[in-house]
């Protein structure tokens, strides 16, 4: 029997969304500079004719790519090579000042590819927000300290009560469900509801509208009331729920069961003096524990709530683990101490069709809502509930250690999951993938964080700062879990599920390869991916386009209700001034500039080539784990673009 408390909820950190806060500033941001002058360094790491892709090690803090004269075109990226996890909210990742000087290139290079770009990523910024990225999410480390003393014991006796776990449903039941509308550690409290440990939640009442198989589709009363928001019921939620069957076939195959057949119901113990409380706090007696089982044995059903009290939190939707735990554990925390909540079921939350008002962006749209955003919802929320079954409550309940896997791993996993369970068709995918490629340098894979814009914040120009989980983020997260599964296939999911190692840990021994090593050949295929230069082991799928153009819906109106991408590959890193974007690190014959690396990043350095070849090097001391690729050959570079 092992400590489950911190084990147990903390699967809740992994909700849908994510996000975090704070204002650290990136440092080394200085302009371009003059020309070198002395010798040449002899290029090295040049590939031999024909070859596409050149791995890099440093000389000292210096990385040398020698680009042949045969290449049109050429990516040089340089990297940090370490495993950085999540900061806390608004901490700054570690950056290392970068030098990068190209001995000949052509006037034609990076500065007029970069022409437009500052606008482009203004633009993404926008439509990102109009068709609700996620944005927040729970930080595990609180919930684990949380309930770090909860153990796990075997059913004793018979219960009273039903165990956790959603029962079969017939239409036209109602129930009440605590909605979260906010994370732990929100210091400013509630705005409305209650308060759990500052886990803010409203109650609401919900009618079931359509049962599945596996699905209960609960609709909130109050969106149901709604004029406008839901005109063809009960057509959709029936819809909705026979989405969701196809949905839980499809991720059981590829991730995991949800439920495991003879896995026995067990007692979760609050603490050694305290079991299971009512709600003054004082112990239940042996007999009416409320027990957690995952067998399957009483309905293998997940519970759906659509509500759109998530509105204004930023979030498209959740799952918290806390929810498979009985309300009679938290309830024998301190009366004084602010509980948290569960609602007794295996469920997870997605938002109605009740979206922000503005130009080109109606309250309803409801065959977006529908054809879209559910879709991705549900599938999303749907690995994130099979994840934290297997790797949290399935060895906790059998008396082994529970596993955590860092967001990036958790947050790829289920926007990969996004693409699988909607059979290929990319909903969601490129519009996160085009967030991340259009500023790559900014992000830390690891950390799942970036230098963003405040994505909470509502001006013209949010202020930057380091954020966790926004949509580039979320793209780059889904593109190096979209790599893992297309170089080594679905066994490489299934390994990761059963490892007993995690995160970065677990992915290494998945692939069976050393971390870095890893990263880079993922560095180097987001550079070839959609051009000659791609293939084994430097290559995705190709229904993945990284160099071209992708249209996906958008929730916007009219002519806008189509989303046109122009991927061009991973864009240049950004310089700044006054800690905001003040322009790009432009390649050109003779010159160098400086900018930064953050710890678990990747500069990726789009190079045109002179007529004699030419040498880029890169300069970053201090910088960890220091390596690096060149992706050389005919690589199309359209200027992105978002419309």
């Amino acid at each position: 029997m092992g400590s489950a408390g911190a084990v147990v909820l903390a699967a809740a950190a992994l909700a849908a969304c994510g996000g975090g806060g704070g204002g650290a500033v990136p440092g080394g941001g200085g302009g371009g500079g003059g020309g070198g002058g002395g010798a040449t360094p002899a290029p090295i790491g040049t590939p031999a004719a024909g070859g596409s892709v050149t791995l890099l090690s440093a000389s000292g803090a210096t990385l040398t790519a020698g680009i042949r004269p045969s290449s049109a075109d050429a990516v040089v990226l340089a990297q940090a090579a370490s495993t950085p996890t999540e900061p806390p909210s608004g901490s700054a990742l570690a950056q290392y000042s970068a030098t990068v000087s190209d001995t000949s290139g052509t006037t034609a290079s990076s500065a007029e590819r970069n022409a437009q770009l500052r606008q482009r990523i203004l633009e993404s910024h926008t439509v990102d927000g109009a068709d609700r990225m996620r944005e927040t999410t729970f930080p595990a480390n609180a919930l684990r300290t949380q309930l770090r003393d909860v153990l796990a014991r075997p059913v004793r006796a018979p219960q009273s009560v039903r165990s956790t776990h959603a029962a079969p449903g017939t239409a036209g039941q109602q129930r009440q469900f605590k909605i979260l509308t906010s994370n732990i550690g929100n210091s400013g409290g509630c705005s409305s509801g209650q308060s759990a440990s500052y886990m803010c939640f409203v109650t609401i009442t919900a009618t079931l509208e359509a049962a599945g198989a596996h699905g209960n589709v609960w609709v909130d009363n109050a969106s149901l009331a709604t004029p406008g928001e839901f005109t063809s019921v009960p057509a959709e939620f029936a819809q909705i729920a026979q989405k969701f069957d196809a949905y839980y076939a499809t991720e059981t195959s590829a991730f995991a069961p949800a439920f495991y057949s003879g896995l026995q119901p067990v007692i979760f113990q609050f603490s050694s003096s305290k079991t299971q409380c009512d709600p003054n706090g004082n112990d239940l007696g042996n007999g009416h524990y409320t027990p957690t089982d995952l067998s399957g044995a009483n309905g293998t059903s997940i519970d759906i709530v659509i509500t759109d009290a998530l509105a204004g939190t930023g979030e498209g939707g959740y799952y918290y683990g806390g929810n498979e735990l009985p309300q009679s554990l938290y309830d024998c925390a301190p009366p004084s101490a602010s509980r948290p909540v569960s609602n007794n079921t295996s469920m997870f939350v997605i938002t109605g069709n009740n979206y922000p008002a503005g130009p080109n962006l109606p309250q309803f749209n409801e065959p977006y809502w529908l054809n879209t955003d559910v879709p991705r919802s549900m599938s999303h929320e749907l690995q994130h509930l099979l994840h934290s079954h297997y790797k949290v409550f399935r060895p906790a309940i059998g008396g082994q250690s529970a596993v955590f896997d860092d967001a990036f791993v958790e947050e790829g996993m289920s926007v990969l999951a996004e693409d699988l369970a909607a059979d290929g068709v990319h909903i969601d995918t490129p519009r996160y993938s085009y967030s991340f490629l259009i500023e790559p340098s900014l992000f830390s894979l690891t950390a799942f964080t970036g230098f963003q814009p405040n994505p909470t914040n509502t001006s013209a120009n949010p202020p930057y700062g380091w954020f966790s989980n926004t949509a580039g983020s979320y793209g780059q997260a889904y593109l190096f879990q979209r790599y893992l599964y297309d170089r080594f296939g679905a066994g490489e999911i299934t390994s990761i599920y059963n490892s007993s190692a995690s995160s970065a840990a677990a992915v290494s021994a998945a692939a069976g390869e050393p971390f870095a090593q890893l990263y880079r050949e993922f560095a180097a295929a987001l550079s070839a991916q959609s051009s000659s230069a791609a293939g084994a082991p430097y290559a995705f799928s190709g229904a993945i386009v990284l160099r071209g153009s992708v249209d996906v819906p958008s929730r916007r109106s009219g002519s806008l209700s189509t989303r046109h991408l122009v991927f061009g590959g991973p864009q240049p890193p950004e310089i700044f001034a006054n800690n905001v974007p003040a322009g790009f690190l432009n390649l050109a014959p003779g010159a160098s500039g400086t900018t930064f690396l953050i710890d678990g990043a990747t500069l990726f350095l789009p190079a045109a080539n002179g007529g004699s070849g030419s040498t880029i090097t890169v300069s970053a001391p201090g910088a960890p784990g220091y390596q690096g690729a060149s992706v050389q050959g005919a690589l199309p570079t359209p200027a992105p673009s978002s419309t």
